[in-house]
């Protein structure tokens, strides 16, 4: 499936393009992963995840100024250095214009 120059986009992707998402748009202060759920075209064509029991990691550095709590999954730190270290950005990513990330950085 082609998308202009992103000739590797696939539905699959957009998950784990989400997660990567979500620490680079909170600055790397939190990150939602372990997402669940099913994935379904609509009548009209258009495609939908529906997902479900989220992690969300909370950074434990200073620069967060309030201490949330999200329960016993949230690894912090530790949980985004782990998904860094087996996630490999797809065109997806590059279509959200993610960033790189090295697990040693995070």
């Amino acid at each position: 499936m082609g998308f202009g120059d992103y000739d590797d986009l696939h539905d699959a992707y957009f998950p784990q393009a989400f997660s990567h998402f979500s620490y680079e748009r909170s600055r790397g202060n939190f990150m939602v992963v372990d997402l669940q759920g099913v994935f379904s075209v609509k009548v009209d064509g258009s495609k939908v995840y529906e997902l479900t029991d989220p992690v969300i990691h909370q950074h434990r550095g200073t620069n967060v100024r309030k201490k949330w709590n999200f329960g016993r999954t949230d690894r912090g730190s530790n949980g985004m250095k782990a998904f860094f270290e087996t996630h490999k950005c797809t065109d997806a990513c590059r279509l959200l214009g993610l960033s790189e990330v090295d697990a040693e950085d995070v």
